[in-house]
């Protein structure tokens, strides 16, 4: 595990999904669009914009009833005040005006104001004093029903929505579209999600609201609500796509719902049967760039390397400015070590300033892995951005740390300024890195500790912590890690592992053992080492020819010197010793370090 401590960002940068917009910005125009260098298509939501317009900077009509010169003057102080982008004290003169008056334009008016202050209790305040002097006004009720989402009041929420449905001039469609965008950007998941559920139970048959619940459960990262919906979804948008007057709008939602199902698949770690369920759309529009792009994601995480890299190609060859496309070949050439192809891609993508960093920093990484330090070291000290500087400050120090020792590592690590968490931990985790280097296990505890102090959640760092514990002989401590990242992460399946194979190699707690490596048998079944530690407990449990199925299934997968000193042992129990004696002829002389396996016959005979 020890080389994969310094983590190396062998990955390129996701496509950024940026909503433009306020955080209660009522008129549904905000975009999903790329970076500008990658194929670009109108969004969704560009069919759904609204009428309604709520910016601070348009004033309403001037009040409907006649004013006193005392309101006069705090209306104009108001005006004035926003003039200089005071908002929140604009909002202060004008709301208790508008509360006196009752008046609709200033109810309005403080209502834009409210929106531009950020001030939660004040667009709660506002709306309801606008739709109670203007309970005709469509966006009064929007507003409305979104804070109620946010404060969890989803029964009020839906009142709320059906008075905003009934006064909208927006089509139905539109409006569920809208919803499944704002609503997100306004509550959290827990809020969100059942107050679109029951949106779409009001409206069951309609396309919209099963495409928009799918949407926003995909933004809200529950990714297998987000695919059994927009599942749903795509075969009706595509259905509609071929009635000619509705054609344009589904047409753009269906490809809309094809490319959320690509970004669901891969984050819910789905690649195989995204590639199953989405390759009849991804073959019959070979011209959507940036479904391409995810296709080939897709395909790299699934390990179709030649396929994906085919991919990114077609896409650069039909977009010369698809940067990450370009920076993905580049990347899959360097898995396959073809460092000088890789770097052609990437001195080009130098030039290009907002992928300047992570050119440079690849370059580095390219540099390092073919023994050219010195040029390595070149690469890495020109980067100046945030996003790659502890990392390339991390190899740096990977770099020098033979010959400048442990102390000035740690001093030069201390220099560098991380301003985010993220970084912080990175910085924590690599001085850990060398401490264990060096020997000094219980310093390296401290800093892994300092990093779970900032994020207590990273189920690395205690697995990592524990591997020291584990040195130590400090079992209790080992053990608590363990149980600790399991309960934050039930399903991971190194620690499922770490754990199950500690109380195999303990030999005791056999039975909750069983049901440790089982699970995370179940959940990578093809992890040589997970194999192994499921055999070795069927050694300890005495079931000696279940353990060698396990343990040359592992074998089979990998060569690995601690699986093939457990198959021996298990082929010897079984009175296979001819077997065993040929396993170690055979493989024995490949590990003249481990002095076990080299003496296990001797061991065995005695």
């Amino acid at each position: 595990m020890g080389k994969d401590l310094i983590q190396k960002k062998r990955q390129w940068p996701a496509i950024l999904v940026i909503c433009i917009g306020a955080f209660l910005n009522l008129t549904a125009c905000s975009q999903l669009s790329e970076k500008p260098a990658e194929p670009t298509l109108s969004p969704v939501s560009k069919t759904v914009e609204d009428s309604e317009k709520t910016s601070v900077e348009n004033q309403v009509d001037s009040p409907s009833a006649k004013m006193s010169p005392q309101t006069m003057y705090q209306i104009l102080l108001a005006e004035m005040l926003v003039q200089k982008g005071n908002n929140s004290a604009a909002f202060g003169v004008l709301y208790p005006v508008a509360s006196e008056t009752r008046d609709p334009k200033l109810a309005e008016r403080v209502f834009q104001l409210s929106m531009s202050t950020y001030d939660l209790t004040a667009i709660k305040e506002s709306a309801k004093l606008w739709r109670d002097v203007s309970p005709d006004e469509a966006v009064a009720w929007k507003a409305s029903y979104l804070m109620s989402v946010r404060e969890g009041n989803i029964e009020q929420g839906i009142d709320f929505w059906k008075r905003y449905q009934a006064l909208s001039t927006n089509t139905l469609a539109q409006d569920l579209i809208a919803a499944s965008i704002r609503v997100p950007q306004t509550a959290p998941a827990e809020y969100g999600l059942p107050f679109l559920s029951a949106v779409h139970q009001l409206y069951p048959n309609e396309p919209a609201g099963i495409y928009g619940l799918g949407a926003a459960a995909e933004t809200y990262g529950d990714y297998q609500t987000a695919i059994q919906y927009l599942e749903q979804a795509a075969p009706l948008y595509q259905t509609q796509a071929d009635k000619d007057d509705e054609a344009f709008v589904a047409a753009k939602v269906y490809r809309e719902t094809n490319r959320l199902l690509a970004n669901a698949y891969l984050k819910s770690n789905q690649a195989a049967l995204g590639l199953k369920r989405l390759e009849d759309y991804v073959d019959e529009h070979d011209d959507d760039w940036l479904m391409q792009e995810r296709y080939a994601r897709l395909e790299v995480k699934a390990g179709f390397y030649q396929r994906a890299e085919k991919r990114y190609l077609r896409i650069i060859e039909n977009e010369p400015k698809a940067y990450t496309s370009k920076l993905s070949v580049a990347l899959l050439r360097l898995e396959r070590d073809e460092f000088a192809s890789a770097e052609k891609l990437l001195v080009e993508l130098q030039d290009v300033p907002q992928y300047r960093s992570t050119a440079l920093y690849y370059l580095g990484v390219s540099a390092q892995e073919q023994n050219h330090l010195k040029q390595a070291k070149g690469y890495y000290g020109l980067i100046q951005s945030q996003d790659y500087l502890v990392d390339a400050q991390l190899h740096i120090a990977e770099i020098d740390f033979s010959t400048i020792g442990l102390q000035k590592t740690i001093q030069n690590l201390n220099a560098v300024k991380a301003s985010s968490p993220e970084d912080q931990i990175k910085l924590y985790r690599g001085k850990a890195v060398f401490y264990n280097l060096s020997g000094e296990k219980e310093k390296a505890i401290e800093e892994y500790s300092q990093a779970l102090a900032i994020d207590q959640n990273q189920v690395e760092l205690y697995l990592m912590q524990a591997m020291l514990f584990y040195d130590l002989k400090q079992f209790d401590r080992y053990e608590t890690n363990l149980k600790k990242a399991l309960s934050i992460n039930p399903n991971d399946v190194d620690v499922l592992n770490a754990l199950g194979y500690f109380y195999a190699e303990q030999n005791r707690e056999l039975d909750q053992a069983t049901e440790l490596l089982d699970k995370a048998l179940s959940l990578a079944p093809d992890r040589y080492y997970v194999l192994d530690s499921r055999g070795w407990l069927a050694y300890q449990k005495g079931q000696y020819k279940e353990a060698e199925s396990y343990l040359k299934r592992a074998l089979d997968i990998q060569l690995d010197d601690e699986v093939l000193i457990h198959l021996i042992h298990t082929q010897w129990r079984l009175n296979k010793k001819t077997a065993a004696t040929r396993l170690w002829k055979k493989y024995h002389s490949k590990f003249p370090d481990n002095q076990r396996l080299q003496r296990i016959l001797l061991d065995l005979s005695s």
